[in-house]
């Protein structure tokens, strides 16, 4: 089967809009700025759209520790400060970040209604993925827990087919989407695939909450689609799929061709690691 990359996406404040981008350099978190930052509530709880939809209308734009947000056309530009250290807690995990100037916070607290404050995660913090799923000496920043989330166009396509109208990639909020010749769904079965010099493990589906149901437009409940998705992508666990967490699990040296575990910024030559739109992929298996 003839496969490639049709989208690369990340979502540089986790749960905000995402980019869509031709190429994209691998952090040793995920794609270069993915959810590197996070809204905490007052406990220190993560913010998303699953308590929060007004979430889905707020652009974000990373460039190394700043951060432009956009609100119905007004902006306002946050620098990360490590004077400022700040817990964020996402799914039971503590992470140590940085935080913002309050005047940042007190405006994205306006514009979403209620007390949010912004948060950073440094180069230097480790959250580790869980090691069940990703063995050890993986991380991700302020993902839901993986630093990759891959599904296929084919998937896209069947469940627009079966919906009758067109379904939004932007609904699901993948970094992969991939184009090419396979049967709805195949990456239910895929392990591992190679993208370029990358390979990657796909570890885990991923399971779906309520933010799928939202129309990326309007950020308002699409009526039926929570059921819709129900109906066609839950499991006897009850748990409702779609798409497949993934890890980097080497990269293979440019010039030598042989297998890297060092799951870092660059590979031993020094040049980044890189995914770009059109990049074939295999399935490994």
């Amino acid at each position: 089967m003839t496969l490639f990359v049709s989208e690369l996406w990340h979502y540089p404040l986790k749960s905000a809009q995402g980019e869509s981008l031709s190429g994209a350099s691998w952090s040793g978190f995920g794609l270069a700025d993915d959810r590197r930052w996070v809204l905490i509530d007052p406990t220190g709880h993560f913010v998303s759209q699953r308590s929060c939809a007004a979430m889905g209308a707020l652009a974000a734009h990373a460039q190394d520790t700043r951060l432009t947000l956009t609100w119905q056309g007004q902006s306002v530009l946050a620098h990360a400060l490590p004077e400022l250290p700040v817990m964020a807690e996402v799914w039971g995990d503590h992470i140590a970040g940085w935080g913002v100037a309050p005047a940042v916070n007190q405006q994205l607290s306006d514009w979403l209604g209620q007390p949010v404050q912004l948060v950073y995660c440094p180069t230097d913090t480790r959250r580790a993925v869980d090691p069940q799923y990703a063995g050890d000496g993986h991380f991700t920043a302020f993902s839901d827990g993986f630093p990759l989330l891959v599904i296929t166009q084919a998937s896209l396509d069947e469940l627009s087919r079966l919906w009758g109208s067109t379904v939004d990639v932007r609904r699901f909020r993948p970094n992969l989407v991939i184009g090419g010749d396979c049967v709805p769904f195949a990456e239910d079965d895929w392990q591992q695939l190679q993208v370029g010099e990358l390979i990657l493990s796909l570890v885990k589906p991923c399971s779906r909450c309520v933010i799928p149901s939202l129309d990326p437009d309007t950020h308002t409940s699409t009526a039926g689609f929570a059921r819709f998705l129900a109906t066609h992508r839950r499991r006897a666990d009850g748990k409702v799929y779609l798409g497949q967490n993934a890890i980097v699990h080497s990269a293979l040296a440019a010039t030598q061709g042989v297998s890297q575990t060092d799951f870092g910024r660059t590979h031993e030559q020094g040049s980044a690691l890189t995914f770009t739109s059109g990049q074939t992929v295999q399935v490994l298996r």
